[in-house]
């Protein structure tokens, strides 16, 4: 049921948010968002919109994909606004069989990769606001599985196949392209910090072409790339179709991780 909404929000934006919610796509929170009503948030120096809770207030951040968007974010936000934990939310892809589409997973540590030169780095991240298996057996305990994973972002949508060895070396790795962006800024702040992902691509699937395309240096992520993608394959329209598909359903599970975990952290 959608909470209860008092008829007017505070005025006042600089005060104290209970949680801050970065995410790169609207799709991405589209559901959890649904349930509520939002107040756009000025003076914050990114796109930004308040929510209620049931204790407090949270705000929420469309960072745009990639490092560089999350971090300048992040970097915005928390120079204008401390809240008590951030969380880093989105889509992420798996590099091992244990992790299957609709998967959620929480972050133990984050790393950066740099594909080109096969290098991986641990990015210093501060603690959850409560131990991670006391988050983990929260949401089993609810109905709602969940599995901790080594998070590692990416500069641009890599080939698992062809780019991904080095990171088979961490237990459960999930590639993104935002978490350890919003992790080094919640950790120069002293915030605590979660990841928070849904697998939408397996193991052995690879991101479309028109998708991994548009995140070269210089691309354009949009409507009409993807059309000109289908059109020049119409059967395409399949795959097209598939990922939406996909992308819904880890939509709404990450809605329901956030609707468990948010009023007990």
């Amino acid at each position: 049921m959608p909470e209860r909404i008092p008829a007017r929000f505070p005025a006042a934006v600089p005060r104290p948010f209970k949680v801050a919610l970065l995410a790169a796509l609207p799709m991405e929170v589209r559901p959890f968002l649904r349930r509520r009503k939002l107040r756009p948030l000025k003076g914050l120096g990114v796109r930004a919109r308040e929510f209620v809770l049931k204790e407090g207030r949270g705000v929420v951040v469309l960072t745009g994909m990639g490092w560089g968007m999350a971090h300048q974010a992040a970097v915005r936000l928390l120079a204008r606004c401390r809240p008590q934990m951030v969380l880093s939310l989105g889509f992420g892809g798996a590099l091992t069989p244990q992790l299957s589409p609709g998967a959620i997973v929480l972050g133990t540590t984050s790393w950066h990769f740099y594909p080109d030169r096969g290098w991986l780095k641990e990015v210093p991240a501060p603690s959850p606001p409560r131990p991670l298996p006391e988050m983990l057996q929260h949401l089993a305990d609810r109905g709602l599985s969940a599995s901790a994973a080594n998070f590692v972002t990416t500069p641009y949508i890599i080939h698992k196949g062809r780019q991904g060895a080095p990171l088979l070396s961490l237990t459960n790795p999930v590639v993104d392209l935002e978490n350890s962006a919003v992790a080094e800024v919640a950790a120069a702040h002293g915030l605590p910090f979660v990841g928070l992902r849904v697998i939408v691509d397996a193991a052995g699937e690879e991101i479309p072409a028109f998708v991994a395309e548009a995140w070269e240096p210089g691309g354009k992520l949009g409507a009409r790339h993807a059309l000109t993608w289908l059109a020049a394959d119409p059967r395409r329209a399949k795959d097209l179709l598939h990922w939406r598909r996909r992308s819904r359903a880890a939509a709404q599970q990450l809605a329901q991780a956030l609707e468990l975990l948010l009023p007990w952290l």
